[in-house]
């Protein structure tokens, strides 16, 4: 159980680990499931440990997880077509499906294990129970994979340490490129205090002001506290002000989803960034420069998603390499 008191000191792993499922039966299910899986991951957890299961979905504590979609073994058009017409997709016992799940609070870690290990004891019999259910169809356990899968290239783990530790060896030249991927759909909520009455509204493009402030705020929450300190939200966010940050490039497109009561617009894609030097030295209260500190948080966003409903199957990103 998860000492509530004890929560401002949050461990220093992340992972990410793929759920590898097969339907009992033949059926069907929407092409966006992110809501779906999220409720079913949530249910799993309250039968296997109840208080970690309550406390994620406690207000405001449930973001120390995500959920993807359930993915379906066909091509990323054939799914983003059937996405945005909403076209329900088939489900056969032949075939293996896949849930990503991070976990951004390390002692999440080891109780999912122990809940999982007493769940397979469980099921060791001849009849195995179903683990997950979405909609109306049951979904059996195949495989957990957390080591990275050279495959998908979606899972792993890692502690802050180590994040800063490769920053921190990285050389950084004059103008230092980053690039996103933003493989499920993506937005950014948004309102402004001073325009209360226009209401809140979807930013449908990866601005950096969007980006970059986002995710220092989700490293400070999840970061130790010795780690915490060393992004400086509000120096980023000058340095995106001053235009230190640019983007470079892109290809983005505009996408939208059907949750079970409503569309979500948003877009999917990738974005190029150009860090923009020169450094500043570092300040007394990071030894960090600002562009090795947003380089953090491009890892950072491999495990926690950018923007908008995270724990629904939004949102899921990554950094890669120029080809």
């Amino acid at each position: 159980m998860i000492d509530r008191s004890s929560v401002s000191t949050t461990p220093a792993k992340l992972y990410a680990f793929h759920l590898r499922l097969r339907p009992i039966s033949e059926g069907t299910l929407m092409p966006f499931s992110g809501e779906l899986v999220h409720a079913a991951w949530l249910d799993w957890l309250r039968t296997a440990t109840p208080d970690v299961s309550d406390w994620l979905h406690e207000k405001n504590k449930r973001r120390f997880f995500t959920c993807s979609s359930l993915q379906w073994p066909f091509s990323p058009a054939r799914m983003l077509e059937a996405e945005r017409n909403n076209t329900h997709m088939p489900l056969t016992p032949e075939k293996t499906y896949t849930i990503r799940i991070t976990l951004l609070l390390g002692e999440l870690f080891p109780l999912f294990y122990n809940a999982l290990t007493d769940f397979k004891l469980v099921s060791s019999g001849k009849s195995k129970p179903p683990f997950m259910r979405l909609g109306k169809q049951f979904l059996l356990l195949e495989e957990v994979v957390l080591e990275d899968d050279e495959t998908s290239r979606w899972t792993g783990f890692t502690s802050f340490a180590e994040i800063i530790e490769h920053v921190q060896a990285r050389k950084l030249g004059r103008v230092e490129p980053l690039i996103f991927e933003f493989a499920s759909l993506t937005t950014f909520n948004r309102g402004n205090a001073n325009g209360k009455e226009y209401g809140n509204f979807n930013a449908l493009l990866p601005l950096p002001y969007y980006i970059f402030p986002y995710l220092a705020k989700r490293w400070q929450e999840l970061a130790p506290s010795e780690l915490a300190h060393l992004v400086q939200r509000e120096a980023i966010e000058q340095y995106i002000q001053d235009e230190g940050v640019i983007i470079a490039d892109y290809d983005l497109k505009p996408h939208y989803v059907r949750f079970t009561t409503h569309r979500q617009p948003g877009f999917i894609g990738s974005c190029k960034y150009h860090l923009r030097g020169p450094d500043d030295p570092p300040n007394g209260e990071s030894p960090l420069t600002v562009r090795q500190q947003i380089l953090l948080l491009g890892q950072l966003a491999f495990y926690s998603g950018v923007g908008y409903k995270t724990a629904m199957g939004m949102g899921r990103t990554r950094t890669v390499q120029e080809r």
